[in-house]
């Protein structure tokens, strides 16, 4: 009885531990892309420039996508369930085949460079692409020694990583406007190369790491059923990804072709939603090897899940709801008053509301993925991109508002069929326990800040007092649960 008691305790201290290791991460992370993008708007001091560079920057996000093809995530599963293997022989067959598609994923950008810049009548995009490719090889480098960490549940490692390459794309994006090397109006040329040697040094480090930590066979045999076998694990996790994270550059990329400051507008709405985003993408990360290791044990695949969609929630419900409340104030003291327009906190709040949404598909996918089941998440994204990919070309090239409608609404689609599949996969959660206790504080939250916007006066006190009743309940809520479950452990053993 004590061991069960034990284990489930471990369990809990695993998950939270582990999620506020990888969550400070990407919060860091985000904040960086933030800062620096703050940054580029005060040193720009022009929406259209502006609006060019996250162009650019969108363009390099959404060819990023195609990276790795499933290789990442065959690693991490390999790490997860059998490290010897994967150090003596998966990763040396995971950072081939990784790199062998960076390499063509390089040149087919290098190649498509100016009919790109034809198409957006920006001719400095061309040698910007071009010079940019380089990024790609290094960083499909920097994604397998990322992902063995996370394997081997080594998220502290893992984090630092990620922080890294964010610091050094960051500051390769300031650095290109700063000091561009090849003259103002080329400006974009800069941006690209300060990146890739960014890249470079990143790869450098990564790899260093890895030889110290795993000690991997670099160098051996390339068995072709090998790589087959493992791009067949990993290929609907690639493509499922694919069809979610191409969506925000892919709404940039049409809204730019007929409205640049609109694309600035956009940037920044994700910016700010991204601190929702990093939620989700904390528990994905944490998940996967979590789920894995008990895959063999459906029930207990199944406590494990229900346990991650929980907190996740817990922390997803509030920070959305305080993003849709005050849109207008967070853009105007991150990126300056003239950014705090109606159309812009429209942005935000549908750009929320779709990142809420897309938490039930991602979250949901990564826990069936966990035990094995990789098509489900390739299906619930395609339904997502499915919306983007057909009708905003058609209804929203000269509407950009309309585009982050269709967008949201392809995540709520998507969220049901997650549903659906749950049940189709045996896999299904306590639909209380893991969606509908954690919205309880968030209620509470949300009537007290309203009761405050009714009265006016003293409105500050009511948004201290709201946050005060989110964890006086969050706590009670989680105490009480804790306790029944305890005791529902007694009555079973």
């Amino acid at each position: 009885m004590h061991i069960r008691r034990l284990q489930l305790n471990e369990h809990q201290r695993f998950l939270l531990r582990n999620v506020s290791i990888i969550v400070l991460g990407l919060f860091i992370n985000q904040m960086l892309q933030t800062v620096g993008s703050i940054v580029l708007a005060r040193m720009l001091n022009d929406p259209v420039k502006f609006g060019e560079v996250n162009l650019l920057l969108q363009i390099f996000g959404m060819i990023a996508l195609f990276l790795n093809v499933g290789f990442n995530s065959a690693l991490v599963y390999t790490f997860s369930t059998d490290a010897r293997e994967a150090v003596q022989h998966k990763f040396r067959l995971a950072l081939a085949g990784s790199t062998f598609f960076g390499i063509v994923i390089s040149v087919l950008v290098t190649a498509l460079s100016p009919f790109l810049a034809k198409a957006y009548q920006l001719p400095a995009l061309q040698m910007a692409l071009a010079l940019g490719s380089v990024m790609y090889v290094f960083n499909s480098i920097i994604n397998m020694g990322v992902s063995s960490f996370s394997g081997s549940r080594n998220f502290v490692t893992q984090a630092v990583f990620m922080v890294v390459m964010t610091v050094f794309s960051t500051l390769g994006t300031i650095a290109g406007v700063v000091w561009p090397l090849f003259g103002d109006p080329l400006y974009l040329w800069g941006v690209s190369l300060w990146m890739g040697i960014g890249a470079v040094v990143t790869a450098l480090i990564t790899s260093w790491r890895v030889q110290i930590v795993h000690r991997p066979q670099w160098f051996g045999r390339l068995p072709l059923a090998e790589l087959w076998g493992m791009m067949k694990y990993g290929v609907p996790l690639w493509a499922g990804n694919i069809a979610k994270a191409f969506q925000q550059p892919f709404l940039v990329m049409v809204i730019g072709s007929s409205s640049v400051v609109a694309v600035g507008h956009l940037a920044n709405a994700s910016r700010v939603t991204g601190f929702i985003g990093i939620v989700t993408w904390a528990f994905m990360i944490v998940t996967f090897p979590f789920v894995a290791e008990s895959s063999q044990d459906l029930q207990e695949s199944k406590r494990r899940g229900t346990l991650c969609i929980r907190y996740n929630n817990v922390i997803l419900y509030p920070l959305t709801l305080l993003i849709c409340w005050f849109p207008d104030q967070i853009n105007g003291i991150l990126f300056g008053s003239e950014y705090a327009t109606g159309e812009s906190a429209i942005y935000i709040r549908l750009l929320a509301l779709g990142v809420f949404f897309s938490s039930v598909s991602r979250l949901g996918g990564n826990i069936l993925a966990g035990i094995g089941r990789t098509k489900a998440n390739f299906w619930v994204m395609i339904v997502a991109g499915i919306f983007v990919i057909t009708l905003v070309p058609l209804l929203a090239s000269d509407q950009p508002v309309w585009a982050v409608w269709i967008y949201t609404a392809g995540w709520a689609v998507s969220a049901l069929s997650m549903i659906w599949f749950f049940y189709h996969e045996n896999f299904v959660p306590d639909w209380w326990v893991a969606y509908g206790e954690p919205l309880l504080p968030t209620v509470l939250m949300g009537m007290i800040l309203l009761a405050g916007r009714t009265i006016g006066a003293a409105f500050p006190l009511f948004i201290a007092a709201a946050m005060l009743g989110l964890l006086a309940m969050s706590l009670w809520i989680e105490t009480k649960t804790f306790a029944q479950v305890k005791r529902a452990v007694l009555r079973g053993q």
